[in-house]
């Protein structure tokens, strides 16, 4: 298991995540704003991830908590390209 060290919030609701390894890819969110993750389509509401114990995770303001798991992002995410300049 790869606990993540960082979540970045990206446009479009998209995640630059860094794990532990030192990986970074991209979870693109967007098709995953139904159900309880709906309040996330608010921008506030996305943008205010934080992690918490390895995980992204998201308070939200009816005092809902919701995370997503390190494994399955890790192996659904998108490596992560860097552009150099």
């Amino acid at each position: 298991m790869y606990e993540i060290l960082s979540a970045v919030p990206l446009a479009n609701h998209k995640l630059l995540l860094t794990f532990e390894n030192m990986e970074k890819k991209i979870f693109d969110m967007s098709n995953e704003l139904t159900g309880v993750f709906e309040q996330l389509k608010d921008s506030r509401n996305f943008n205010a991830v934080k992690i918490v114990h390895g995980a992204p995770t998201w308070l939200l303001p009816n005092e809902l908590e919701i995370d997503l798991c390190p494994d399955t992002l890790y192996i659904i995410s998108t490596p992560f390209e860097e552009v150099t300049a």
